[in-house]
C-alpha cells in the first residue's frame, strides 16, 4: 500500500503526517477524519477533489525545504513503520 507524507500546519506548527492509503484521495480523506488540530484544509481539498496529485519523491533528502505539499513516498507493502520504511 502506498505511503504518503503530508506537510501540514497544525495549531500553527509545521507537522509531518504519514498516511498509508490506496491513493492520495483516500489519504486526504483519512487526514480529514483525523484530529490534527487547526489544519489548513484548503491545501488538502484539491487532493480530495482529485484536482491535484502528489509528486513522487525517492528520498526525504530530495524534498526541497520550501516544498509544502503532499508527497508519495513509495509502496509500503510490508506495512512497516515510517522509520523502518526509510531504513531500507
Amino acid at each position: 500500500m502506498p505511503l504518503f507524507q503530508y506537510n501540514a500546519t497544525a495549531d500553527s506548527e509545521p507537522t509531518l503526517v504519514f498516511v498509508s492509503a490506496t491513493n492520495m484521495q483516500e489519504a486526504a480523506h483519512a487526514l480529514a477524519d483525523s484530529d490534527l488540530g487547526d489544519v489548513d484544509w484548503e491545501s488538502i481539498q484539491p487532493y480530495i477533489d482529485g484536482d491535484k496529485r502528489p509528486r513522487a519523491i525517492k528520498t526525504l533528502e530530495s524534498i526541497p525545504d520550501d516544498y509544502h505539499d503532499a508527497v508519495y513516498l513509495g509502496e509500503n507493502d510490508a506495512e512497516e513503520t515510517v522509520t523502518e520504511f526509510f531504513d531500507e
